[in-house]
């Protein structure tokens, strides 16, 4: 077994592999939680993967479909935040920052 399985830039490599030792079979070094980016990255990755399965349409505020809708506030927030827009720019092959919601 090899320490890289643990994810972690900031931990010794000796104190790494005090790991591999089957006493410590279930205990694992903290994984580092992602940064403010990555988790907008993600969540506009998971906003593209849907586009990509509606051929190309942007998420709708339609409350009766809650996944949907749910969907389309989170990338409204993206949209009205001009650093994260910006941002996720060169990601969105399917102009999803360039949508509009009606203010109902």
């Amino acid at each position: 077994m090899k320490s890289e399985k643990f994810v972690s830039a900031t931990w010794p490599e000796d104190l790494l592999r005090i790991f591999e030792d089957p006493l410590f079979a279930n205990v694992h070094p903290r994984v580092p939680k992602p940064t403010e980016e990555e988790v907008v990255r993600d969540g506009f990755r998971v906003l593209c993967q849907w586009s990509s399965r509606h051929q190309g349409a942007a998420p709708r505020m339609d409350k009766r479909n809650r996944d949907e809708w749910l969907l389309a506030r989170r990338l409204q927030g993206i949209i009205e935040d001009d650093a994260r827009r910006e941002m996720l720019r060169a990601e969105d092959e399917y102009k999803l920052l360039d949508t509009v919601y009606d203010e109902r």
